[in-house]
């Protein structure tokens, strides 16, 4: 629908600094016509630090909510009223709600890659995950697969300390679960991946703009002829990984699916609106042409030199 810019129009921000590289604004008005809701959502770079001021801005001006990207993912949780238990534990929440005064927080990294995996068909009942990476996004993404019964997780990242931890907190909120972690070394992760249902790479190796891949990926051949391969990265739209994967004959996930469905659950938490089973559609294409007009103005910077 047409903004309506009248005093029933809900207002939504995007935080951080910077927002260069940001797609959420366009990304999410996109997904508020979709949804026929009457919001705008748009960029405010708040700097280290100002984010307690904001956070009094909001109030005064009544905003419905805001989105929260680098460096304030977990500052915000003190200035919280409420927060998912998760995104408390693992010190990330990227989206806020303003309900009477009150803020409630969440993260949905995690959700995004659950919804994005089970949409690939994938049931997670009794699943054996090897989780490669220990980084913001890797505590939350295992907790939601955790949520849906799966029986084990094994994770390996460069420094151990970081894994060992989040396999602790695992274990500790699901006392039935089977953790091991370990260094992200060839070596290991040609010994987890027999043992392995689904895959996770939660690490920048093989993103676009990167000069780091992986090394070998020699054990992708090594996990079970049913085993999925599911990637946070999605530019490119397959990796070395996923390429690998695929031609041996599993199913692939990118990380358009976890961005993607972000944005139905976003709604949903943000103005209690059910997308319909069509929105993927909408949101990989509004995704797309967000991605396009950040190289675009990326473009006219370098061209004017400044």
């Amino acid at each position: 629908m047409q903004v309506k810019f009248d005093s029933d129009m809900k207002v939504f921000a995007q935080i951080g600094d910077p927002l260069e590289h940001s797609c959420t604004s366009y990304i999410h008005n996109s997904m508020y016509a979709l949804g026929n809701v009457n919001a705008v959502n748009f960029n405010v770079v708040i700097k280290k630090g100002e984010l307690p001021q904001f956070v009094e801005a909001a109030k005064v001006m009544h905003l419905s909510g805001f989105g929260i990207t680098m460096p304030h993912k977990t500052d915000i949780i003190p200035l919280l009223d409420e927060c998912d238990e998760f995104s408390r534990i693992f010190n990330s929440v990227n989206h806020v709600k303003i309900e009477n005064g009150r803020l409630i927080g969440k993260g949905m990294d995690g959700l995004g890659m659950r919804m994005a995996i089970e949409q690939a068909g994938i049931s997670l009942q009794g699943k054996r995950i090897l989780i490669l990476g220990a980084g913001s996004v890797t505590g939350p993404i295992a907790a939601e697969l955790c949520k849906r019964g799966v029986s084990a997780v094994t994770i390996l990242n460069r420094t151990i300390d970081k894994a060992k931890i989040i396999a602790d907190i695992l274990r500790e909120n699901f006392p039935a679960l089977k953790t091991a972690f370990g260094a992200m070394t060839a070596e290991e992760m040609e010994h987890a991946a027999p043992q392995s249902d689904l895959v996770v790479q939660c690490t920048s190796l093989g993103m676009d703009g990167s000069c780091h891949d992986f090394e070998s990926l020699h054990f992708v051949s090594l996990l079970p002829v049913d085993a999925a391969v599911a990637d946070v990265i999605f530019l490119p739209r397959k990796t070395k990984l996923l390429l690998e994967a695929e031609r041996l004959g599993h199913k692939v996930i990118n990380g358009m699916g976890m961005l993607c469905n972000q944005q139905k659950a976003m709604m949903k938490f943000f103005l209690d609106v059910e997308l319909p089973d069509s929105f993927y559609d909408d949101a990989e294409e509004a995704l797309m042409i967000a991605t396009a007009m950040r190289e675009a103005r990326h473009y006219r910077i370098e061209r004017n030199g400044r």
